[in-house]
């Protein structure tokens, strides 16, 4: 369908543009981590914030349980970006 040249190009963007958006979520959910859990006294306190600190129906751009959310959802497209890279350069070398 695709020239095996195209199929490869797309493959080496997807992956690179994975990378990129996976090593910009990664100090997004740290810092998102460190703010929810900065609050409590103890790991039991944490642990329980943490679970409950995304609640479905709010989302307030600053709050730290936004920049967990981001960057759990840029882990997440950043991962489905390397996946389909990897099947693309798959397809092109086979």
């Amino acid at each position: 369908m695709f020239a095996r040249r195209t199929v490869h190009t797309i493959g080496t963007l997807s992956i690179a543009s994975g990378v990129a958006l996976l090593v910009l979520s990664i100090p997004a959910i740290l810092l998102g981590t460190a703010g929810i859990v900065f609050r409590a006294e103890t790991a039991g306190e944490a642990l329980q914030s943490l679970s409950q600190s995304v609640p479905p129906d709010t989302f307030v751009l600053g709050a730290a349980g936004t920049t967990l959310t981001l960057g759990l959802l840029g882990l997440g497209v950043s991962c489905w970006l390397l996946g389909f890279g990897l099947l693309l350069q798959g397809r092109s070398e086979s």
